[in-house]
């Protein structure tokens, strides 16, 4: 009896080690890095996009995150973004540029500048002191994670917000208008493909017909939106915004993967 209570025990412990690897192997995706290949038996992986484990000794390939030693670069461009805001005039920009750099295996900087941005009376919208029309989101940071961890559903995101100690992701007012409006909170984007080593990265700011930002968290994280704050003289009101962008054609600088799975 002792011995079946004990070698009872032996099982659940080695399925509770089992269950904590199999746990702090899939704890680091998703992130971004490259897949190289290496001497035959030198690497972990089967595959050249790092995805399968090899069992054997024989794995030819290795995965390397990106480091803040290391960081790689990335650019895109979209058009039509709509930034909303509930009970105020949407402001429609015609383009909008992105630059930025990951610094480290789930971290980014980014920069977003959008261009001939006007509200619904057609009157310019800016940051200032910049060119007119143009608004600018600057010192932001990002953060990989999933929208959506499912096989075979997995989505990605970018999550978007200001980077300490700036508290706003832009400020922006309308011709010549004494109102100030401050865009506040963080914004999730998905961020495609994923899983495979490519120049490709494309961001997609997505929002309801309803004028619901999609996503508005990560699985199973705290919610992630945005609002924006409208300041005149000494009265000021907060309401929540989303923001629309058409899937963004974005580039990196050399080839680099978003992996998601650890097979």
């Amino acid at each position: 009896m002792n011995h079946k209570r004990s070698l009872g025990w032996t099982v659940v412990a080695a399925l509770a080690a089992a269950a904590f690897v199999v746990s702090a192997a899939s704890a680091a995706v998703p992130e971004v890095g490259r897949c190289v290949k290496v001497t035959p038996g030198a690497g972990k992986y089967r595959g050249s996009n790092c995805l399968t484990h090899e069992t054997g000794n024989l794995g030819k390939f290795e995965w390397v995150p990106v480091s803040e030693l290391e960081p790689q670069k990335f650019t895109g461009s979209s058009n039509s973004t709509v930034l909303a805001t509930t009970g105020h005039s949407s402001i429609k920009c015609v383009n909008a540029n992105i630059t930025g750099e990951y610094t480290g295996p789930k971290t980014a900087a980014v920069e977003i500048e959008f261009q001939a941005c006007t509200n619904s009376a057609g009157v310019q919208c800016q940051t200032t002191p910049v060119q007119v029309s143009e608004i600018k989101m600057v010192g932001l940071e990002g953060e990989l994670g999933f929208i959506k961890n499912e096989l075979p559903y997995i989505k990605v995101g970018l999550d978007l917000r200001p980077r300490p100690p700036l508290t706003d992701l832009t400020t922006y007012e309308c011709g010549s208008a004494t109102e100030t409006a401050r865009v506040e909170g963080s914004v999730i984007a998905q961020i495609k493909p994923i899983d495979k080593m490519t120049l490709e990265s494309n961001l997609l700011f997505k929002v309801t017909k309803a004028g619901q930002q999609v996503p508005q968290s990560f699985e199973g994280g705290p919610t992630d939106t945005l609002s924006t704050t409208f300041t005149s003289g000494v009265e000021s009101t907060t309401a929540p915004s989303s923001l629309a962008m058409p899937e963004e054609t974005g580039k990196n600088a050399s080839p680099l993967e978003i992996k998601a799975k650890d097979l």
